[in-house]
Formats: C-alpha cells, sequence, structure tokens
C-alpha cells in the first residue's frame, strides 16, 4: 500500500499534530499521501473528503473518535478501500491504533504485516403503506425509538415471519457485530466478536419482566412493525448518521447485506483482551 488517503476530525485533533506526524511517518516510509480539501463543516463533512479521494487511495487512515470513524467508513466501504483507525477520543473500538503507536503502526503497514478483515453489514429497508420508502445500510446498528415524545412504543418483532415477541418498549436495537459494543451494548445487548456474521436484536427499555436480546443467523430476515394505533412520530436511526420518521402500521425489515466494510488490523491481540483493556483497563496478570 503506497497511497494512503488521510481524513482528521480537526476538532480532535487541535493544531493537526497528529496529523502531521501521521504524514511525517508515512512519507519517511515512500508512501504517498492523499489529502482531501479542507472542510469546513467539521466532522459534519468528513463523508465528503473521503468520497474525494477515494478514487486514489489504497487505505484510508483517519484520525478522531469512533464516530468520526463511522462516518468516513459509511463512504469508504461503497469504494471497497479497507479503513484504518486512529483514536483521538475515549473508548476507541472502530480507532484501535493510540496516538502513541503512529510511527509504530506506520512502519507495520509499508512491512506489509497486516492483514484485512471483513465486517458483515446490514441493509434497513422501510416500508410505508406496504410500499418500500427508505433503504439504507449500516456498519453498526439501525435503532428504532420513540424520539422526543413520551408515548412507550409497541413493537412487533419476527424472524423470517416467525413471530417472536411484541415489545412495549423505548425503541429496538438491531446491531452488528461490529456495533455490538456501541448502543447495542448499553440497552443490555451481548458483546459479540466483530467477525461473526449475525444479527443481534436487544430491545430498549422494556416493560415486560422477561425480555432480553435475541440473536438472529446472518441468513435470518428480522422484521419489526409499529403497533397500528401509533399515532406519533417514531424514528429509524441509521449508524447514528441517517434519520427516517415511522408511525403507526410502517415496518422495518433488517437482514444481511452483500456489502462489507474492511478494516486494516496490524494488532493480532485477542478481541475480548482488547474488551477487557477498553473497558476495564485491565491486564493481564
Amino acid at each position: 500500500m503506497r497511497n494512503i488517503g488521510v481524513i482528521t476530525n480537526r476538532e480532535k485533533d487541535i493544531g493537526l499534530k497528529y496529523t502531521k506526524q501521521l504524514i511525517k511517518s508515512i512519507e519517511k516510509h515512500g508512501g504517498q499521501v492523499i489529502l482531501p480539501t479542507p472542510n469546513s463543516n467539521g466532522k459534519e463533512g468528513i463523508d465528503d473528503e473521503v468520497n474525494e479521494i477515494c478514487g486514489r487511495c489504497d487505505l484510508i487512515i483517519c484520525l478522531g473518535g469512533d464516530g468520526t470513524f463511522l462516518k468516513a467508513a459509511r463512504a469508504a466501504y461503497l469504494y471497497d478501500i479497507p479503513m484504518l483507525g486512529i483514536n483521538l477520543g475515549s473508548l476507541g473500538f472502530l480507532t484501535d491504533i493510540e496516538k502513541g503507536e503512529i510511527d509504530k503502526c506506520v512502519e507495520i503497514i509499508f512491512g506489509g504485516n497486516y492483514k484485512i478483515e471483513e465486517r458483515m453489514m446490514i441493509s434497513s429497508k422501510i416500508y410505508k403503506g406496504g410500499r418500500l420508502f427508505a433503504e439504507d445500510e449500516a456498519i453498526n446498528d439501525v435503532v428504532i425509538s420513540r424520539g422526543g415524545i413520551q408515548r412507550i412504543l409497541h413493537l412487533s418483532t419476527f424472524i423470517d415471519d416467525n413471530f417472536i415477541e411484541m415489545f412495549p418498549c423505548d425503541g429496538i436495537v438491531m446491531a452488528t457485530p461490529t456495533g455490538s459494543t456501541a448502543y447495542s451494548l448499553s440497552a443490555g445487548g451481548p458483546i459479540v466478536d466483530p467477525t461473526s456474521n449475525l444479527i443481534i436484536v436487544t430491545p430498549i427499555c422494556p416493560h415486560i419482566l422477561y425480555s432480553s436480546s435475541f440473536i438472529a443467523k446472518e441468513e435470518q430476515r428480522i422484521k419489526v412493525s409499529v403497533a397500528d394505533g401509533f399515532e406519533h412520530t417514531a424514528l429509524v436511526n441509521v449508524d447514528g448518521q441517517k434519520l427516517y420518521e415511522i408511525s403507526g402500521g410502517d415496518y422495518l425489515v433488517i437482514e444481511k447485506t452483500e456489502s462489507k466494510l474492511k478494516i486494516l488490523k496490524i494488532d493480532s491481540k485477542n478481541f475480548f483482551k482488547i474488551v477487557r483493556n477498553k473497558f476495564y483497563d485491565r491486564k493481564e496478570d
């Protein structure tokens, strides 16, 4: 990999200290740095920056938090270009390279000692009046929520047209394995290996005693419908980036898509060791 695109959340890298270090390190190893035209919209313009440079890159390195990485990745996967994240945020599950590891990371990349992981994605189709209203794809999750209203949602959930449960709840998170450490986890969902192929369905604050997450196989289709009598507007949120409004009688279909997110990995550490260190700051004895 010689042509490397660099995308930075300038609000996270004040003065571009780490961006400049990264550029210097890439050029030191004979690489070509591809930079976008500076965008005045901050993180909101990152997808435009990725679209500008993707046609010239072998790899995109993103400096920021997981939110920055996710926004960039939602553009990069369309070009089948691998991503690498440098963490300038807090936890950093997607941006798993720490800022103190920049030079070492670049050396490993140019030495060819890396692997490319392919992460499963899901498609989201919203139907209104039985007709397709909107379609999108998610890297992390698709969330149905009640938005700003104070009315509980009644969401009927099906797997392959088999009824599972009608959840009185604040919403439902449908997550990929990559998204299992994001909103899904906060809602009580399980942590799974991000290279798995499955879909995690977790109700948010369900008003029933026995509710818990359930996991669908990659080939299964999930349908969630809003109760007919619901007269208010609920929200469908895709990766925390795109919002759609739904109401009573509308339904959502979630299934695995053929699209994949490619992530460049240079660290052979076990995923669950990373989880332990990120959440508990615990090292091996």
